[in-house]
């Protein structure tokens, strides 16, 4: 056995962290302070996109931004408080609005994406994970000519990547998905994208974790991460006071990583960023592609029986509160682009807060000084996109192993 660690973290990344460091030879003990995947990856948008690897700054980021704080239903919104966290996070948020940082955080983002890509397709064909799935490509469509213009620009920087994509007339796009609108203008298909059910992709993953001999405590809230004198981490102490010893402490608790490396005295550089989903029962005409809505910030995505309609971000600390006019403006704009009017059977409503660095990158990094100590978080709207590849990193930082793609980008100490 390589030694004992405690996984913090029942989602995409903390249950992939805890499965390759398993595959690796490691005693895991995986714990999450409610039920495993009821986090993020309970509602989320569904999608492994490597091609939407974009950073959250970017060129104009911060006008748009602005702009969207004057609608009450906008797909963004920021609470004004007094936040000395939050005004730090700004501040270096602002350093990453350029061309030049977001070409280079693209580029890191991809190779995270598009490794786990394979590593899906490896799971499901070893049957370690076995859930919904499907490699159909998504489509992205617009509904003004600005946003056909994006596109034609989008392509070419995708094409250079290696992506097959092509330019859809409005009636290309209604002849590959019927379900789709006419007052749609257009759009970009992707090949080889990927959709899916991330809860069933991690109950399922966690389910083989169990075979595998890994210990899951779901409903078992941590309330400090525990080292020695020497700054060695022994493991974790639970609210109630039990302590779960171990060599090594992986800490992928998404947006609350933060809160249990603050009395450490690390510093990881976080805001938790709420979005929203409407998940409804499929119907006759529903669509068969996901479906990105390039003016409207929302996503609809076909999930086996169900379909689900997904958006906003807002950065309102740490409230999972469904905001009802964001909430219906996802539903709005999803509705806006299919031809026919779902029955909204069985709704069911869902917010979430994925964990947000400055420069949008996520972190997968020793914390120093600490021996044994290891963070995994940061992944924004694509902890489902790169989740095999992050635990696979884990699992190589832990094991002293070459690691699979350049850490430098996911560095902690780099802001």
């Amino acid at each position: 056995m390589a030694g004992r660690a405690v996984v913090v973290g029942g989602g995409g990344i903390g249950v992939a962290s805890a499965y390759y460091l398993t595959r690796s030879g490691w005693n895991v003990t995986l714990v999450d302070k409610g039920g495993i995947g009821r986090g993020c990856s309970y509602g989320n948008a569904g999608l492994i996109v490597p091609s939407h690897s974009e950073p959250i700054p970017g060129p104009g980021v911060i006008g748009q931004a602005l702009r969207f704080m004057m609608k009450r239903d906008s797909p963004f919104y920021v609470r004004p408080r007094l936040d000395a966290s939050l005004l730090r996070f700004f501040w270096q948020f602002r350093r990453y609005c350029n061309a030049a940082k977001a070409r280079h955080a693209f580029g890191a983002l991809l190779s995270l994406s598009a490794g786990s890509l394979e590593l899906y397709e490896e799971l499901r064909r070893d049957g370690d994970a076995d859930f919904f799935f499907e490699r159909r490509g998504v489509i992205e469509v617009a509904l003004t000519e600005a946003g056909l213009d994006h596109f034609r620009h989008a392509r070419e920087a995708l094409d250079a990547e290696g992506f097959t994509t092509k330019l859809l007339s409005r009636n290309e796009a209604l002849a590959i998905e019927p379900a789709l609108s006419p007052n749609v203008r257009g759009g970009l298909f992707t090949e080889g994208e990927a959709h899916g059910s991330s809860f069933a992709y991690v109950t399922s993953l966690a389910a083989t974790l169990e075979k595998l001999g890994a210990h899951i405590l779901a409903d078992h809230a941590v309330s400090r991460l525990v080292h020695d004198s020497a700054q060695h981490m022994k493991g974790v102490e639970l609210e109630g006071g039990e302590t779960l010893e171990s060599d090594l402490v992986v800490l992928a608790a998404g947006a609350w990583s933060r809160t249990l490396a603050k009395p450490l005295g690390v510093d990881i550089p976080l805001q938790p960023a709420k979005g929203y989903s409407c998940t409804i029962d499929t119907y006759e005409g529903a669509p068969s592609y996901p479906i990105l809505v390039k003016e409207r910030r929302v996503i609809v995505t076909p999930l086996d029986s169900r379909l689900r309609f997904a958006g906003t971000l807002e950065l309102t600390g740490f409230d999972e509160t469904i905001h009802g006019p964001r909430y219906e403006a996802v539903k709005r704009a999803g509705c806006e682009i299919l031809n026919t009017r779902p029955p909204m059977e069985n709704e069911e409503p869902w917010s979430g807060l994925r964990p947000v660095t400055p420069d949008g990158l996520p972190i997968v990094d020793w914390a120093k000084p600490y021996r044994g100590l290891l963070v995994a978080t940061g992944h924004a709207m694509l902890g489902f996109t790169q989740s095999p590849m992050t635990g696979k990193l884990v699992a190589e930082l832990a094991s002293g192993a070459q690691p699979s793609i350049s850490l430098e980008p996911f560095r902690l100490d780099r802001f």
